[in-house]
């Protein structure tokens, strides 16, 4: 399923700013790519020589030659090679430059690859620093899968462009110069003559690119749309197949997929366009060569151009519109890469909504573990309030239950706490300091969480607790697994701590989970603790053994629980229960029995059933 707004409408920016902000990627790398422009040149020149040499061949081996051989010619075959003998050493000549002019591209292709992929590397870290910098609310309102894409396909796409594309074009740029510099050098008449139609190409030029990079942004915006698509699909196969919607999610998937396509087809349409348009201008200029120079052969004596000219000039009309029609080719090519580089640079500019302060303070190094809220509150969406002037105190060592319907406010209460949000007024402290004057590392690594779904990462059961306290010791973390009652399972694996865990830990079960995540917070140490409880969908034998657990954890520190089982709530020492965003009541749990409060209607509807019978005290209540 899709959520509305998946596609961000993106803003042209300028090519030019673009191009500058790319640049900085390439700065460490100057020497090398000094290194790579003198090969450039070299193989350009190189080239170029070869239709010249080819033109001297004729006019002094073929044809019947009407001047002086050229100095360095003679030098070259000797004053008295003959004609067929100086035609083999001028060809061995011509056939060694292109040899030469191989090695030379192949080297700077190869350096410049080398370049383009440490420069790959670095905006690929980049792009992922960033996104673990941004902030919760960011991931609210962009699909996974679409960053993914930003990640890999648009990089690959820069990556492509400058690995061998920008060498193509600079390569093609050099030979435009150089061929116009060799035809006016060789016969300017003719060579004004060859640039008659380049206006014409320019003009098609500059109506064909601005289609072209409109056409290749919308691209790059739906094929992101596709990897969303598809990661949502995935990640929910379970959904999927539960509720056979095979066929609805595959249409959709085709949906999303054909606008794509839609999009691709009609962007390499348009490049395509450019194409034959290119072809006919280049035979134009080939008549107009060859027409021309005909003109100026028979029109003339002497004649003011020779054959050998002509031959040549052919190869360098030829090559003349070669570059441009390479260029045509790479220029969608560039676009696609201009256009990925706009949502890579929009989405490294974009601010964090959390943000440390310049100069955080300090938590103590000894916690006490006392948390105020005061007067907090928070919306998601500006008429939608989610907590509204909330108070409340936590004393060090206290074990507090948050209670309430759903969407009451609970999970909210606990995230600003971690700072995955900040509030938008009031204020929470620890220990009389405000948590947006602390560093975000610091406060974590001072709170523990055990979330409801636990994450497990694609790595063995002795690293995912170890993500607790990377330093600790494999004894640590195995000691962390025996107070979280999690050991005796992981001993019975196959390979016990070294077991492999699948994605998001597939192969283990619910409370499997929670017990290493349990481990997770143990072997961290935190003084304060925050829980979700996930006891509800495991066995009453695996319960125990995870309510022991977090009984060990909770011992002597401060504990905020959003509370789902009664036995959690009847341990607390104060009972917080939240409704439209507000603290409604608050109270131990024998204490809020006793007053006909939403507390009361909670635990009649809800947790009286986890129990199946009143306890005598609470059966002694008032209007039990």
């Amino acid at each position: 399923m899709r959520r509305p707004g998946a596609l961000e409408v993106q803003k042209p920016q300028d090519v030019g700013q673009v191009l500058r902000r790319l640049a900085p990627y390439f700065s460490p790398f100057k020497h090398r790519l000094i290194a790579i422009a003198v090969l450039l040149v070299l193989g350009t020149l190189t080239d170029l020589a070869a239709p010249y040499l080819i033109g001297v061949a004729i006019d002094q081996f073929i044809a019947l030659p009407e001047g002086g051989m050229p100095f360095w010619l003679g030098w070259l075959v000797g004053p008295d090679a003959g004609r067929a003998s100086g035609l083999a050493i001028a060809m061995l000549t011509l056939l060694a430059m292109y040899a030469i002019s191989w090695v030379l591209n192949v080297t700077q292709f190869r350096l410049m690859v080398r370049v383009s992929q440490r420069v790959l590397l670095t905006m690929r870290a980049q792009i992922l620093d960033q996104l673990h910098l941004l902030s919760l609310d960011f991931f609210d309102q962009h699909q996974a899968g679409d960053l993914m894409s930003r990640l890999t396909n648009d990089t690959q796409v820069i990556n492509d462009m400058f690995g061998q594309g920008l060498m193509r074009i600079l390569r093609m740029s050099l030979s435009l110069v150089g061929i116009v510099i060799a035809m006016l050098a060789l016969n300017w008449r003719l060579a004004l003559a060859s640039f008659a139609i380049l206006p014409v190409i320019l003009a098609a030029t500059a109506y064909f690119s601005g289609r072209v990079r409109r056409a290749y942004r919308e691209t790059r915006k739906t094929i992101g749309a596709v990897s969303a698509e598809l990661q949502e699909n995935i990640s929910g196969i379970r959904e999927v197949q539960a509720f056979a919607r095979e066929n609805e999610t595959i249409g959709e998937f085709r949906e999303v997929n054909r606008r794509n396509r839609n999009a691709v087809v009609n962007a390499e349409t348009i490049s395509a366009l450019f194409m034959p348009v290119l072809d006919v201008l280049s035979t134009v200029a080939a008549a107009v060569v060859i027409g021309f120079g005909g003109y100026l052969v028979l029109g003339f004596d002497p004649p003011l151009v020779s054959v050998g000219i002509i031959v040549a000039f052919l190869n360098y009309v030829r090559r003349f519109y070669d570059p441009i029609r390479e260029m045509a080719n790479l220029w969608g090519q560039m676009q696609s890469a201009i256009a990925g580089s706009e949502r890579i640079f929009e989405l490294l500019d974009t601010e964090q909504s959390v943000k440390d302060r310049p100069d955080p303070s300090c938590l103590p190094s000894v916690l006490e573990g006392r948390v105020v809220y005061e007067d907090v509150s928070f919306r998601y969406k500006e008429d939608e309030p989610v907590l509204d002037h909330v108070n409340a105190v936590i004393e060090p060592g206290q074990m507090i239950a948050l209670v309430g319907p759903t969407g009451a406010g609970k999970t909210t209460f606990v995230n600003l706490l971690l700072r995955l949000y900040d509030v938008q007024s009031g204020s929470i402290r620890i220990d009389g300091c405000d948590v947006r004057d602390v560093s975000q590392a610091t406060l974590r690594e001072a709170i523990g969480m055990v979330p409801q779904d636990t994450y497990l990462f694609s790595s063995t059961i002795m690293e995912n607790i170890r993500y607790g306290r990377l330093d600790a010791t494999d004894e640590e973390v195995m000691e962390a697994a025996r107070v979280a009652n999690a050991d005796g399972f992981i001993r019975r694996l196959p390979e016990g701590y070294q077991t492999q865990v699948g994605e998001r830990g597939s192969n283990l079960s619910q409370g499997h989970r929670q017990m290493i995540a349990i481990s997770r917070a143990i072997l961290n140490s935190p003084k304060i603790l925050v829980l979700d409880e996930a006891t509800s969908s495991v066995d009453t034998r695996t319960e125990l053994l995870i309510q022991e657990a977090l009984d060990k954890l909770m011992s002597e520190r401060t504990s905020v629980v959003i509370a789902h089982r009664l036995s959690t709530i009847r341990k607390a020492d104060q009972i917080l229960v939240i409704q439209d965003g507000q603290i409604v009541e608050r109270g131990t749990h024998t204490e809020l029995l006793t007053h006909e409060g939403v507390y009361r209607e909670l635990y009649m509807s809800q947790f009286r059933r986890q129990e199946g019978m009143f306890e005598p005290a609470e059966a002694a209540a008032p209007g039990a």
